[in-house]
């Protein structure tokens, strides 16, 4: 009769390439999951700008809204910044690059949001100019891009998505 009370050395290496194999599993998964809610927090984020540009636009008389085929930029540094004190990635939103565009078409105004977070060591991800109208489509966390984002300053009188310049706000 044995009477030895114990695993054998064959049952510990199965038990250990069980537990490798389900963590080869999981893994991948659990990091897609967590790229996607990054992915789907700057979305998030850039529809809060809009909000905030729109509130801003509504209690600040001193903001000309644009005339028809014109737009105004509003950058982040103007807006309310309590709801921005971190990106997805850990880092920080870039203040100038991350900003609301506000353009008239026929009298109608659209709203376009472009935000860029800087983290690590010279590493960029976020949304390139996207139209409120993508933001609420499903998938538009699709839209976020890195190391290839360009966003480009804003500047009074250029041409901007088709509408010209009228007013930066918010310029350092």
């Amino acid at each position: 009769m044995n009477n030895r009370k114990g695993f054998t050395l064959i049952e510990l290496l199965a038990t250990i390439a069980i537990l490798a194999l389900i963590m080869m599993l999981a893994v991948p998964n659990v990091m897609n999951t967590i790229d996607k809610n990054k992915r789907n927090t700057y979305v998030e984020d850039a529809k809060k700008m809009i909000t905030l540009a729109e509130y801003q636009i509504r209690s600040d008389t001193s903001i000309e809204l644009p005339t028809s085929g014109h737009c105004i930029v509003i950058k982040l540094r103007f807006l309310d910044l309590t709801e921005f004190s971190e990106g997805p990635e850990g880092g920080t939103y870039d203040l100038d690059l991350s900003y609301v565009v506000i353009s008239n078409q026929d009298n109608t105004y659209h709203y376009a949001v472009a935000l860029q977070e800087n983290y690590g060591d010279n590493q960029k991800r976020g949304l390139p100019l996207t139209s409120r109208s993508d933001l609420n489509k499903e998938g538009a966390s699709q839209q976020v891009e890195e190391d290839e984002l360009t966003i480009d300053v804003p500047v009074k009188g250029q041409l901007l998505d088709g509408y010209y310049v009228d007013n930066v706000v918010g310029e350092a």
